[in-house]
């Protein structure tokens, strides 16, 4: 990868959140009472109803996004427009002060292409290139990111839904949660505000475990708001900040403000990512 390349896609992984931390881990210390027998069994078919119905209803979103990031090495703030359609298509543009574009991304199935503006190149591979590869923590498999990429942005479970342990949550701030604890990625956890009469079941927090243990990486969910979906009958909440708590990237706490958001799908052409004339396109392995 060239330097030019690599100093635009340092902060991706968190733009993208599909390069989130995972992999094999130390287990965590556990965060509240163990739930056991008919309540556990309660939760777990609660949540797994919610997570069924947030993939059966919404399948597109698009909206205005801010992306801020700070770390030891660097901060900045990037403005632009974000379109995802479930399972695997992304379309980003990034766009400067002025609203002069400087990058775009494109993820269709299990390739990617990138746009450098500034440098008038392009970038194009598989998800499983090294170029690609090598932002990615260890134990995060490339070819399975494509079917978890839209749920990192819409509150949904992008993990298998294998639950091996649920806990009451004892955090402030969370009162009614619970923390469920999936075997893949091992102890990733996530927390779990059941149903009310006001909303449906959300995920408000997922943590990632590292092998060699320490503070996790935490993907937060909030500032949930109602969405129209396809069916104008049907609305749905979803998170309009996420951030991104990491550990390692140099202690990365990055923040996608998105507004303006809707659920409608358009049609597959509008996920294109043309490369202009002039431009020279480079393929990656």
């Amino acid at each position: 990868m060239r330097p030019g390349l690599a100093g635009l896609i340092a902060p991706l992984p968190g733009l993208l959140l599909l390069l989130l931390l995972g992999g094999c881990a130390i287990r965590p210390p556990t965060v509240g009472e163990p739930v056991l027998g008919p309540d556990r069994l309660a939760v777990e078919r609660e949540f797994t109803a919610a997570m069924a119905q947030r993939r059966q209803r919404l399948r597109c979103l698009d909206a205005e996004v801010e992306v801020s990031w700070r770390s030891l090495l660097r901060s900045g703030m990037l403005p632009g427009y974000l379109r995802l359609m479930r399972p695997s298509r992304l379309i980003f543009f990034g766009t400067d002060p002025l609203g002069r574009p400087v990058l775009a991304l494109m993820v269709a199935g299990d390739h990617f292409r990138l746009v450098v503006v500034p440098e008038a190149k392009a970038y194009e591979g598989p998800l499983t290139a090294e170029a690609f590869r090598r932002y990615l923590p260890g134990g995060v498999d490339p070819e399975l990111l494509a079917e978890s990429l839209f749920d990192w942005f819409s509150g949904g479970l992008p993990f298998a839904p294998e639950i091996v342990a649920v806990y009451r949550e004892r955090e402030p701030g969370e009162e009614g949660g619970y923390w469920l604890e999936l075997a893949e990625p091992r102890y990733a956890r996530l927390l779990y505000l059941p149903a009310t009469a006001d909303s449906p079941g959300l995920v408000r927090r997922i943590q990632l475990f590292e092998r060699r243990g320490g503070a996790p990486t935490q993907i937060v969910f909030d500032q949930y708001r109602l969405v129209s979906t396809e069916d104008p009958a049907e609305i749905l909440p979803v998170p309009h900040r996420i951030e991104l708590l990491a550990r390692r990237h140099q202690g990365l706490d990055l923040t996608l403000r998105l507004s303006e958001m809707l659920a409608d799908c358009p049609p597959a052409a509008d996920f294109q990512l043309i490369v202009p004339r002039g431009f020279l396109l480079e393929q990656v392995q």
